[in-house]
């Protein structure tokens, strides 16, 4: 039994390490995304507020195109470049803003492109949650941490 319960916990661990594992490698220059982390702060419409989250429990669905639509819209982005012994860093932030029309609750944050077939969806917070009701203002702040390019 012991064995059993050991053999779970490890396959358990095993699992948990690989979903939770971050840097990407991609694109012809090799850029990894080491993290990405969302803030978000709602506010209800007189400015007061309501709630704070913070989560990297991030996805990405398609680390190539993310990493390409980063490099064909930098300047929507606050860059940093920050210099290490293993090579440069960037750190980009962007934020977004929405007003909610109608009561929910809400507990994933996306980044999504507008396409010809309709959205596509390139990243997913998923976060604890929390309630809504229209004219609450949802700024989310996203930080994303990368490889420079070389």
């Amino acid at each position: 039994m012991r064995v059993l319960l050991s053999i779970m916990l490890v396959s358990i661990l095993g699992v948990s390490s690989i979903g939770m594992s971050f840097a990407q490698t991609v694109g012809p220059q090799q850029q990894q995304v080491l993290g990405i982390y969302a803030q978000i702060v709602i506010r209800d419409s007189s400015g007061n507020l309501v709630s704070y989250l913070e989560t990297s429990n991030v996805r990405i669905n398609d680390p190539s195109q993310f990493n390409q639509i980063i490099d064909d819209n930098i300047g929507q982005f606050k860059r940093t470049v920050v210099t290490t012994t293993s090579g440069d860093i960037e750190i980009l932030q962007v934020n977004e803003t929405f007003v909610h029309p109608s009561p929910t609750i809400v507990s994933l944050n996306l980044i999504s492109l507008k396409t010809a077939e309709g959205p596509k969806t390139l990243v997913i917070a998923d976060h604890d949650g929390f309630p809504v009701i229209p004219g609450d203002r949802m700024t989310t702040y996203w930080t994303i941490v990368r490889t420079a390019p070389s």
